[in-house]
């Protein structure tokens, strides 16, 4: 359970982000959900894109099953990789292994799954500016939409010791409830943080209600 001291104060050069792309994607015909393409750019540019405006320390995108299609499509990307060697993994393993990788200098992360595509900078910000304005008893922030808890997630050096540490519960609902008191869900209206693309249903009807082209590349349908 994390402690109630006062958190290291985020300055420049001390965040990092972590994005998320290991999963199998069983629900979309076992694909990469990151290659989906929203208007003919894929998810994974768009997100090291707007990650980027935020003139954090570093990206590190945690790879799995589909790392060997992933992987060309970060070449030349600001990012560096790590990949997820077990077949049968948590996301809780996997944000583990790219908080690892890590600098030791960095002392807040920035987490975010790949497939949440109207995620912008501006969501980013929005997020990151929430996390810099926190008590100092609050290690944690994530956004909530409607009593559903949102992505990116923010956490400072406590919580990374945590997860460092071997603490299997990150992530969980019992984490949240062990942790209640230093997290903070910050409480908006904007579906961005929670708009996530888990099945082919939902990208037909995320087509239909944004009327913009959420497809999948030529190599890769």
């Amino acid at each position: 359970m994390i402690g109630a001291s006062n958190p290291q104060q985020d300055k420049t050069g001390t965040t990092g982000a972590v994005i998320l792309a290991a999963g199998a994607g069983s629900r979309l015909g076992h694909r990469p959900k990151c290659l989906l393409q929203l208007d003919g750019i894929a998810l994974i540019h768009r997100q090291i894109k707007a990650i980027s405006t935020l003139e954090l320390t570093e990206i590190v995108v945690v790879l799995g099953h589909h790392g060997h299609l992933i992987s060309p499509a970060l070449l030349n990307q600001p990012v560096t990789t790590v990949h997820q060697l077990e077949d049968q993994h948590h996301q809780s393993d996997s944000v583990r292994l790219g908080v690892s990788k890590l600098s030791p200098h960095v002392k807040n992360v920035l987490v975010c799954p790949s497939d949440l595509p109207l995620l912008n900078s501006k969501d980013y910000q929005a997020v990151l500016d929430v996390f810099r304005a926190r008590g100092p008893s609050i290690h944690f922030v994530g956004p909530e939409v409607g009593g559903v808890p949102g992505h990116p997630v923010i956490f400072d050096s406590q919580v990374i010791h945590q997860i460092t540490s071997g603490d299997q519960t990150f992530g969980s609902g019992a984490w949240r409830t062990a942790n209640h008191a230093h997290s903070s869900r910050w409480q908006t209206a904007n579906d961005h943080f929670i708009r996530d693309i888990d099945s082919e249903d939902d990208r037909i009807q995320f087509e239909l209600e944004t009327q913009r082209k959420l497809q999948w590349a030529a190599d890769v349908s």
